[in-house]
């Protein structure tokens, strides 16, 4: 398998997600929201790895729901 989703982050003024997935092949991360996925900058197969996890991203599967979402700005501050 190349991919794996790593964490969700569901924006909190829309019903977008933001997806964090990681590429084991290219040894990266990609971080892209859900509506990119028909778009044509993201490659084909990411794309179609994508589509067959639409029905647990819409779940909230792999959202994260840690209270530090403001990044490392939040935890410098505790």
């Amino acid at each position: 398998m190349r991919y794996g989703i790593m964490f969700t982050v569901k924006s909190p003024t829309s019903s977008n997600r933001k997806v964090t997935v990681m590429d084991f092949k290219m040894a990266r991360q990609i971080t892209f929201t859900i509506d990119e996925i028909e778009g044509d900058e993201m490659e084909d197969d990411l794309k179609e790895y994508m589509r067959g996890q639409l029905k647990k991203l819409e779940t909230g599967y792999w959202d994260y729901t840690g209270k530090n979402t403001k990044g490392h700005k939040a935890l410098n501050e505790e």
